[in-house]
């Protein structure tokens, strides 16, 4: 019979087939069966009756997405950002040790330093002699002056967390 059948007849015919193939083929049925519910490409009975179901949503992708690649940008600018985070955590603890340190050898040797609180002064000379308090636009200053053997001056400045910022020594006048 084909033979019979011309070239452009016989196209016709296999895309027809075709298209009521790829028809079939998407077809979904619901079917009940003791009582189950089943969803197949098949009918399941004679009552069995295609689902009409919508047309499917096809986004078009777009410009070619790099996903793998922009994770590992992420998590390459995190890792940064945390071992950024760990390098001023470490710089911070060790100025602070540091710091720690100098106020704790000053104790023992009893030498006022920088960074000592005025109960720290205060153990290692007492009482100051004089008190006096300095407003500036850094905030107030208060200096204690305590009177030293051989005629010299001690100056302790606090800052406003009321920490020595500054140390100075005076020799006497001659």
């Amino acid at each position: 019979m084909w033979n019979r059948v011309g070239p452009s007849l016989r196209t016709a015919a296999i895309v027809g087939a075709l298209l009521f193939c790829a028809q079939a083929a998407a077809q979904v049925y619901r079917c009940e069966q003791d009582g189950v519910v089943r969803y197949t490409d098949k009918p399941c009975g004679p009552k069995a009756q295609p689902l009409d179901l919508p047309d499917p949503i096809i986004v078009p992708a777009g410009t070619k997405a790099d996903l793998l690649g922009e994770a590992e940008r992420r998590r390459k600018a995190q890792r940064a950002a945390r071992d950024e985070a760990d390098a001023a955590w470490v710089k911070a603890h060790e100025a602070r040790k540091a710091e720690e340190e100098r106020v704790r050898s000053g104790r023992i040797t009893r030498t006022v330093v920088e960074g000592m609180s005025a109960g720290d002064v205060r153990r290692i000379h007492g009482e100051p002699a004089v008190v006096s308090r300095r407003e500036s636009a850094s905030g107030t200053h208060e200096t204690w002056s305590y009177a030293l053997e051989g005629g010299r001056r001690l100056h302790v400045t606090f800052d406003d967390d009321g920490r020595v910022s500054s140390v100075r020594t005076r020799e006497p006048k001659r």
